[in-house]
């Protein structure tokens, strides 16, 4: 029989046990967060606005706009990102920018980080992950895997990254910036970036963001009640400061939630007790109502999210879509890694939420374009091993 010419539909879904996989892992976690935005928001959200749904409603709505941008993304060719780096990152800064405009920008207890868009707010610094992660992609893929020297990294990328970097700390957050440097420290070494290069960038970001660190009263203060409470710890005192209430407050949270914690809603640190419970420490009440059980649930998902985005990585032949697949899983697994070791007292507070749990909008819908591209990077390279694996006529 002679062989049908034209368009041929490849089943890029068979055995591709990475996107599955992570579809799930994405979903389960998600719906863990509403859960827990759930029992976590009812004591805020009635004394701020006399509504105890207040909060979990909003984020039901962004749970929903999530789920959309993250099917979008999923379909829509990575390389187009590619092609489209330099305006998404105008976009980005633009946005970043707008922030620190009166009217535009939001400023509570003097940090104006949320830009207002009438009907809802949007942290850019946000979505200014993924504008990095391409434009850095993009620029080491057409620059420097060609000419292996300093300058096509520093031309245009670091100087880019120089003026993000501004715009945040005159917000001032710190911590998205170090997120910030962290992932794009990671995309680098994906890269292949010479390792005296990378040593160089490194050491000048870690310079700039130490000396900024200690520049703020509030910053030195959690600095220093970090290294007074692994002080406390090492000579076995019980005295930490009121400095580390908060922490104090979540290791609380963790301890009275033993092994099968105190049930689903029931817990009593959120009233009041543990500020930020639905979103920094959101983490805690996991553990005060699921317990132990809940907490490693929890790890063990962050854990298996970063094992079959790796597997991705590993199958992805592509020079681009390797290196962007690492700083999208990076974009959720480092504030995650981040936010549970702050909630345990192994880290300074930093104000960084939990990927997928914590109530905001413009981290879940982040983290979900985020999932959203690294499932259509897994379709592409099973499409191109299909078509590889076809027999020649």
């Amino acid at each position: 029989m002679e062989k049908r010419s034209g368009y041929k539909k490849y089943n890029i879904l068979k055995n591709n046990i990475e996107y599955y996989s992570l579809f799930i892992l994405t979903l389960i976690l998600s719906i863990i967060g509403l859960i827990m935005i759930s029992s976590s928001s009812v004591s805020i959200g009635e004394r701020y606005f006399s509504d105890p749904y207040w909060f979990i409603r909003r984020q039901i709505i962004w749970w929903v706009i999530s789920f959309i941008a993250f099917f979008i993304a999923s379909r829509i060719n990575y390389h187009h990102y590619q092609r489209l780096s330099n305006y998404i990152m105008i976009v980005a800064i633009g946005l970043l920018a707008l922030v620190l405009i009166p009217g535009f920008g939001i400023e509570v207890s003097g940090f104006r980080r949320a830009l207002n868009l009438w009907f809802f707010s949007i942290q850019p610094s946000e979505f200014v992950k993924i504008a990095l992660v391409i434009f850095f992609c993009d620029r080491l893929d057409r620059k420097y895997r060609i000419d292996k020297r300093i300058r096509s990294i520093i031309l245009p990328s670091f100087l880019v990254l120089c003026i993000v970097a501004i715009l945040i700390f005159l917000e001032p957050d710190l911590s998205s910036m170090i997120v910030i440097g962290l992932i794009i420290f990671i995309v680098l070494f994906a890269g292949e970036v010479r390792l005296k290069h990378l040593f160089g960038l490194g050491l000048m970001g870690t310079a700039v963001t130490i000396i900024y660190m200690f520049l703020e009263n509030y910053r030195r203060e959690r600095i220093f009640a970090f290294i007074e409470r692994i002080v406390a710890l090492i000579n076995g005192s019980e005295e930490i400061g009121e400095i580390n209430f908060q922490i104090s407050q979540s290791l609380i949270a963790l301890g009275s939630g033993n092994i099968i914690g105190v049930g689903l809603g029931n817990s009593v640190q959120k009233y009041s007790y543990l500020p930020e419970a639905h979103t920094d420490f959101i983490f805690a009440i996991i553990g005060e109502e699921l317990g132990l059980v809940g907490t490693i649930f929890t790890v063990i998902l962050f854990i298996l999210f970063m094992f079959f985005g790796i597997r991705i990585c590993m199958k992805t032949r592509e020079y681009f879509g390797r290196i962007m697949a690492v700083g999208l899983i990076s974009i959720v697994v480092i504030p995650a890694i981040i936010n549970i070791a702050v909630v345990i007292g192994l880290a300074p507070v930093t104000g960084l939420t939990l990927p997928f749990i914590s109530y905001g909008g413009s981290s879940l819908l982040v983290s979900m374009i985020s999932v959203g591209i690294l499932l259509n990077i897994s379709r592409c390279t099973k499409r191109y091993e299909e078509v590889e694996a076809e027999p020649e006529d």
